[in-house]
């Protein structure tokens, strides 16, 4: 297994696409970080400049390799967990940074170990798995996560507002949108839990991971489009996460169809 070698497996079509979506990231970071950077600030260089690139190109890459069914995902998703985590921490977003340093890191090394042993010996993509009726039991644990995080990241954010003096903007503007206290805290918990039910799937192959990844893009997208509204300063970085974003919705729904197509044949 090789990078080089899983990228030469993409199609034409899939190669324009990848093309495309990584010359738009890296534009809007020119864009946004040239005027938006505090160029007395290293911190702030770095963020713009590097991590906040490195975290969408790494993502993109990574979504696309697990779309196809390639092992190489794991090392794109290395990366884009460690950048993508120190954004979110930046922007207040507790649980993603969470899932992403303490979840999404060592799950790379499990999706791995687990890859390797099911690729077809020919294509050398993994083999498609079908979740069956088992889907009743994963939306049950899905609500029930979902609650019981949100409370858990309510007390979490009144902490580190706190003790820390971390920015809690965009849950205090979703909390004067909607009239509910608890909807900050209810949207980082669902796109934690469904990250982390499709992840699972994922490391053991299953299709049925795609409808999770899709609530969980769509979820993010308006999350990050609230961080621009709340924080317009963020632009140099929110900007190329929420790009990012919307690539993997467009490559989950690819790779529904894809894997979809994958489990029938199995």
């Amino acid at each position: 297994m090789s990078i080089k070698s899983d990228l030469k497996k993409l199609s034409g079509l899939e190669r324009r696409w990848l093309s495309v979506f990584l010359l738009i990231i890296l534009v809007s970071t020119f864009w946004f970080s040239a005027s938006g950077t505090d160029w007395q600030s290293w911190q702030s260089i770095t963020l713009n400049w590097l991590i906040s690139p490195l975290s969408a190109i790494s993502g993109v890459l990574c979504v696309v390799m697990v779309a196809k069914g390639l092992l190489s995902n794991w090392i794109w998703g290395l990366i884009s967990a460690s950048s993508y985590g120190l954004i979110a921490w930046t922007s207040g977003y507790y649980g993603d940074w969470l899932l992403n340093w303490f979840y999404f890191l060592p799950a790379q090394f499990f999706i791995y170990y687990s890859w390797r042993h099911q690729l077809h010996s020919e294509t050398r993509q993994v083999r498609v798995r079908r979740l069956g009726w088992h889907w009743l039991w994963v939306l049950v644990v899905v609500g029930v996560g979902v609650t019981a995080l949100a409370q858990m990241l309510n007390g979490l954010d009144g902490f580190i507002s706190d003790a820390l003096k971390r920015n809690s903007a965009v849950y205090e503007s979703l909390q004067t949108l909607t009239g509910f206290g608890l909807s900050g805290p209810l949207l980082d918990a669902s796109t934690v839990v469904l990250q982390i039910t499709a992840q699972l799937l994922m490391i053991r192959m299953f299709a049925a991971q795609w409808p999770f990844w899709i609530a969980t893009n769509v979820l993010t997208i308006f999350a990050w489009s609230l961080v621009l509204l709340t924080t317009p300063d963020s632009a140099p970085y929110a900007v190329p996460t929420l790009l990012m974003w919307i690539a993997f919705l467009i490559n989950s729904v690819y790779g529904a169809v894809s894997w979809h197509r994958g489990a029938k044949a199995a």
